[in-house]
């Protein structure tokens, strides 16, 4: 097809496709063709097409599970690879002094391609404690490494629980790195702002009562099902809640932080742009009826922050990330 297929294929197999339509590998439903497309099946796959792709000097977008982001309707230029490496082992144990007692520390180490609902039902198994209250969050691990996607039910944050991580840098330097690395913060991660791409990550996770655990991560997925829309093509949040400092200073009615709330309150639930429309059950939902475009979503934001901007004096900002060309 042109002068890169061929090294990519070289190096990688068959399996590198060109002008791969990447609406079926996300929860949207929506976006246009890769350049070059290759499906990882372990770690190690992982990095090696990371290495040769940055080699070739072609962009590289990592694709988990395919939530939280809408592909532009041109799709993405360079090299998408889709991670679908599945290891989860336990890598080693250690007892350390937690308050005033000591604990059982279990490091858990999870491929960036893992799901992360199938690590979570994968420790709390086995009694361990810190990402129970992630049960039913959509993606992988390392999405969620990106986004340090949280719970508030109880609070907690993905990256509260990251000892160390392999990476491949931008210069295609294969490296592990602590936790203070990510410069973990409210829908953030550093990894937002470089090249980096995670291969696998180790947890740091307390041993606990089994029971307890399951009974917090029930609880936690149950709610997630009775508050929000289910079996629907939709990227997750549309917009990030605010801070507290936030909401004080600009005064929002009963001082909420909820993007939903302001969301619902401007009468935007029902509201639709061709076919992506705002959610009867969470406003902060765009879905897919089928056939929406990412041009249809983009207007409908559009419409959101507006709307939002008039009524409440908020500014939303978007939680959902945009990838390639709209």
């Amino acid at each position: 097809m042109n002068t890169v297929i061929q090294p990519l294929q070289e190096a990688l197999g068959n399996r590198v496709k060109a002008d791969e339509p990447l609406a079926r590998y996300t929860t949207f439903k929506i976006g246009g063709p890769a350049d070059y497309f290759y499906e990882a099946k372990t770690s190690d796959e992982c990095a090696a097409a990371v290495a040769i792709a940055r080699k070739l000097n072609l962009p590289v977008f990592i694709l988990g599970g395919g939530s939280n982001i809408l592909i532009g309707d041109k799709g993405i230029r360079g090299m998408v690879i889709r991670n679908l490496s599945t290891h989860i082992g336990i890598k080693g144990v250690k007892s350390a002094l937690i308050g005033e007692d000591r604990k059982k520390v279990v490091y858990v180490e999870a491929d960036a391609g893992v799901p992360v609902n199938k690590l979570v039902r994968f420790t709390v198994d086995e009694g361990l404690s810190g990402l129970h209250m992630h049960l039913g969050l959509p993606g992988s691990v390392g999405g969620a490494l990106y986004m340090n996607s949280k719970w508030t039910r109880p609070e907690g944050y993905i990256g509260d629980v990251v000892y160390q991580a392999r990476l491949v840098t931008g210069e295609g330097e294969d490296i592990v790195v602590p936790q203070s690395y990510f410069h973990f913060a409210y829908d953030t991660s550093v990894l937002q702002s470089t090249k980096d791409t995670v291969i696998s990550v180790v947890f740091a996770l307390v041993a606990a009562d089994k029971d307890e655990l399951w009974k917090i991560a029930t609880e936690s997925i149950t709610y997630r099902r009775e508050t929000q829309p289910q079996g629907v093509s939709s990227a997750g949040c549309t917009f990030r809640n605010l801070s507290k400092a936030e909401a004080l200073t600009l005064s929002t009615p009963n001082l909420t932080t909820s993007a939903g709330y302001l969301l619902d309150h401007a009468g935007l639930k029902n509201e639709s742009v061709g076919d992506a429309y705002i959610s009867p059950v969470h406003a902060n939902f765009i879905i897919n009826r089928g056939k929406a475009t990412a041009a249809d979503v983009v207007k409908l934001i559009d419409l959101c922050r507006e709307r939002v901007l008039k009524r409440f004096g908020v500014r939303l900002a978007e939680e959902i990330q945009r990838v390639g060309e709209f």
